[in-house]
């Protein structure tokens, strides 16, 4: 098809995500990548909060998916030098630096490396294992190709050795490839750089550097990873035995004005993570400790998460870790418990360090090349906050090279850029070719075999620990091997990485398999690979069966693994049965809708609409209420100088579109059809054809008989009397988190910040103003800066328990410092909480789409498809 290429700068998860999305959307895609595989430190995870997913396993789909599709080129080894003109026609100078082992001759067989007698420390292990100077970066790589370390290969630098040469099938091996530059045309960019850990040795003496004992958070993660160094056996490294007591030390680097200001934002949860995984590979644990300067648990189903954390025995002390101590025996770790005024000497076999995130060190070359700015942070600026635009039209920035963020906040970014990418070269398209659709080739008929015998390939997943850490994967295997019409078993350590999707098509040949059953993970995420694979080694993507033995028996019965492993076996064999009546089916063809619905009218509804209209789509939009506009309509600013009034007029301007239709006081009341042919009956008889439906109802603000404190007022209700100029009395005092962060309610995410807005404008019209909170959630990129500005201009902060009741001016709490507190208070503000709308519980019968416990849409995936049903 037409068009210039998308580049998309960043191999990581972001990266891949914002690649997948405009190939997806049929617009070709150069993936560029510094090293020598894509998946960035999503793919050093063991697993991933707040379900323990297998990272690897959520991840492999992905970057195989990528490398399969036929409209991205993946360009490993490779950095941008220089870039020249403006948006849509980039000039972008590209250098590939040699990896000395040619693709695509390399099948990764491993001899090489085999005889390979160079040892080094292994970078993607973070130094705690060893790989040979021919290396595959990791056992899930993709591309998995060898490459030679020029700084550690003998022949490259002293002409000595090269076996590698002499011993590869393939011939493989090139001692004299040169690095090579191009220079290629693109619409836009989308830079997705990620970050890295701050060097320890910044923040720790050598001593504590070298010790065994103390680990960054990245190295234990990899002790914990079935494809680590010692194979997810947690052992202490060098001495080979389990701990026993383990200590967390939060914001090492991060809230600090010495190193970074700002918080890691992924680092509460990643640690909470981390201590209840090491409670399951290690039982015999004694004692984990978290020690924090207060818990960002800010996410969807964070605060359930901690809860379970909290019932499984890891203990919680409030206090920065202020020294480690090395003692003969083990380590010493001193830190003042906040809550007690007690001053604690832990001492523990471990420290694990949650060590700040960091702009990645060549991010400022980077920008400059591009022509684009890098904020006060080190990391990438962006126009507004929270947006993914640069300075620079036409270049856009997604991940965390925008500052520190957790997968799903990372991902969803990605589909921003990605959106925003497309706007520009569906324009170009259209000035192109006066059309901004695309057409995809007919799939290739595959025959398939409907008289021969079934002879089925049954593939179980040990999914690294996972799964075989449950159930007894190699009884599962024998038990089903004399199954009828079973012509191969076997057990895999991941099957969703790309050697062994390589191994199942050379398998399908190999045994004349023709029909094939996977024992793994999850269908939601992992059916749609397997099916094409099966394609591509010929077989009818229909033919084939999923068992989900890891929710359905390695979760479920955790604690009883005989039952988990005869579960498997039954499942398994109940799958065989099925797959030996399986017929092949052929896909159909309809015409997609070139319409989108949009339901809701809120700023998320607005901004959807916004794209796809720039984008050439036509689109409906329903809005229950009689205007457009949502939270908009009440809240006063979104940021310290950015007024929700100008977002919502910026939109609303979009209502005169031509291709845009609005209905407001109308609902959804009948859908019928499929993806790309959904029809669509409105409260007011219209009926509507639409290609994709997006749900943007929004949430609802807790009621005002639903406030907690007698003669209170809400957040959204303090904005109207400052916009008003209402009178204010003098001493004000927020209450955060009344009806929220229990056992029914998570975090609201937006309160703490919106409240430290508040405040600091409040204080600047001579209030006196105090916030009663819980636990501050300034996670977001500037709010710890902006806290630091709220306590110079003196708004007084309290950690509270339990408040006792307001009457005669007089605010009565218990504080977790001080005990009882009365405070002066002529005015109380409740931070408003989200809660579930009608709409939701509505549009999910409706449409038949799940809600979670709080009565939210419940996504696809967490992590990895945030926005996706």
């Amino acid at each position: 098809m037409s068009g210039k290429p998308v580049a998309v700068i960043g191999g990581g998860i972001s990266g891949v995500q914002a690649a997948l999305d405009v190939a997806n959307a049929g617009v070709r895609v150069l993936l560029i990548e510094k090293g020598p595989a894509l998946g960035g430190h999503m793919a050093q995870l063991d697993k991933t909060f707040p379900t323990n997913d297998c990272s690897a396993c959520i991840l492999s789909p992905k970057l195989v998916e990528a490398s399969r599709h036929p409209l991205i080129t993946i360009m490993t080894m490779s950095e941008v030098i220089a870039l020249e003109g403006e948006a849509p026609n980039f000039k972008l100078t590209i250098r590939k630096t040699p990896r000395y082992v040619r693709e695509d001759r390399c099948v990764a067989c491993g001899i090489c490396a085999e005889k390979c007698p160079v040892k080094v420390s292994n970078e993607f292990d973070e130094g705690l294992g060893e790989r040979k100077a021919i290396y595959l970066p990791y056992l899930q790589a993709v591309p998995l190709k060898y490459l030679i370390d020029s700084f550690h290969c003998l022949f490259l630098n002293k002409k000595k050795c090269g076996v590698c040469s002499k011993v590869c099938p393939a011939n493989a091996v090139d001692f004299d490839a040169k690095p090579v530059t191009e220079v290629l045309e693109v619409s836009s960019i989308i830079v997705a750089a990620g970050f890295e850990l701050l060097n320890p040795s910044k923040l720790l003496s050598l001593q504590c550097v070298q010790n065994p004992r103390i680990l960054t958070s990245l190295e234990f993660e990899r002790l914990l990873s079935a494809s680590g160094p010692t194979g997810g056996k947690l052992i202490i490294p060098g001495l080979n035995r389990a701990p026993k007591r383990i200590v967390f030390a939060q914001c090492v680097g991060s809230r600090d004005s010495r190193f970074r200001p700002y918080c890691s934002r992924f680092c509460c949860m990643t640690s909470i993570k981390q201590g209840m995984v090491a409670l399951e590979h290690e039982p015999s644990i004694e004692s984990i400790w978290i020690c924090h300067m207060g818990l960002r648990t800010y996410g969807k189903g964070f605060d359930r998460y901690l809860a379970r954390a909290r019932k499984e025995g890891i203990k919680f002390i409030k206090g920065k870790v202020a020294e480690i101590l090395e003692d003969g025996e083990g380590v010493q770790v001193r830190v003042e418990d906040v809550r007690t005024g007690m001053i604690e000497l832990l001492k523990v076999d471990m420290v694990v360090l949650a060590i700040a995130a960091s702009p990645p060190k060549d991010l400022s070359d980077l920008a400059k090349v591009l022509g684009i700015k890098i904020a006060s942070d080190g990391f990438i600026a962006t126009d507004k906050p929270f947006s993914v635009k640069t300075a620079r039209e036409g270049i856009f920035a997604a991940g965390c090279c925008t500052g520190p963020k957790d997968i799903s906040d990372s991902v969803a970014t990605a589909s921003a850029a990605a959106s925003h990418a497309l706007i520009i070269s569906r324009e170009l398209m259209r000035l192109e070719s006066g059309t901004a659709t695309k057409s995809i080739a007919g799939e290739k008929k595959i025959e398939s075999p409907k008289s021969e015998e079934p002879r089925i390939g049954v593939f179980v997943c040990r999914c690294g620990t996972n799964i075989a850490s449950i159930v007894d994967v190699g009884k599962v295997v024998e038990a089903v091997r004399l199954d009828p019409g079973v012509a191969y078993v076997g057990e895999h350590l991941f099957m969703c990485s790309d050697s062994a999707l390589t191994m199942l098509l050379e398998l399908i040949h190999q045994e004349r398999l023709n029909r094939i059953v996977v024992a793994s993970c999850t269908p939601r995420t992992h059916e749609s690979l397997f099916r094409a694979t099966i394609e591509r080694g010929g077989l009818n993507p229909y033919l084939f069966e999923m068992v989900n033995i890891r929710e359905q028996c390695a979760w479920v019965h955790r604690s009883e693994r005989e039952q988990a492993t005869r579960k498997a076996i039954a499942l398994i064999k109940a799958a065989i049965a099925k797959a030996s009546l399986l017929e092949p089916l052929e896909p159909g063809a309809i015409e997609v809708k070139n319409r989108a619905l949009i339901v809701g009218g809120g700023p998320a509804g607005l901004k959807a609409a916004s794209d796809l209209l720039q984008q050439g789509f036509d689109v409906v939009l329903v809005e229950k209420s009689n205007k457009l506009g949502g939270s908009l309509l009440s809240i006063k600013n979104l940021d310290i100088e950015f007024d929700g009034s100008e977002k919502l007029q910026a939109l609303l301007s979009l209502v005169d579109e031509k291709r845009f239709t609005v209905w407001t006081n109308c609902t959804i009341k009948v859908i019928n059809g499929t993806v790309g042919d959904f029809n669509v009956v409105l409260s007011n008889g219209t009926e509507i054809h639409a290609g994709v439906i997006i749900l943007a109802p929004g949430a609802s603000l807790r009621s005002n008989n639903q406030k907690l404190i007698g003669d209170s007022i809400t957040t959204v209700e303090l904005d109207q009397r400052i916009k008003q100029n209402d009178f204010l009395p003098e001493h004000i005092t927020f209450i955060q988190c009344l009806g929220a962060r229990n056992e029914k309610r998570g975090c609201s995410r937006f309160c703490c910040y919106k409240t430290l807005l508040q405040a600091i404008e409040l204080r600047r019209m001579g209030k006196e103003v105090n916030i009663l909170y819980i636990d501050l959630m300034f996670y977001e990129r500037g709010t710890e800066e902006l806290f630091y500005e709220a306590c110079l201009e003196g708004v007084r902060f309290f950690e509270y328990e339990t408040i006792i009741g307001f009457q005669n001016n007089r605010l009565i709490f218990n504080s977790v410092l001080d005990g009882l507190i009365s405070l002066e208070t002529d005015l109380v503000v409740e931070a408003d909480i989200l809660v579930p709308g009608d709409s939701i519980a509505e549009l999910s019968s409706i449409m038949k789409v799940p809600t979670d416990e709080e009565g939210f849409f419940l996504e696809k995936h967490p992590k990895l498809a945030p926005v996706e049903f």
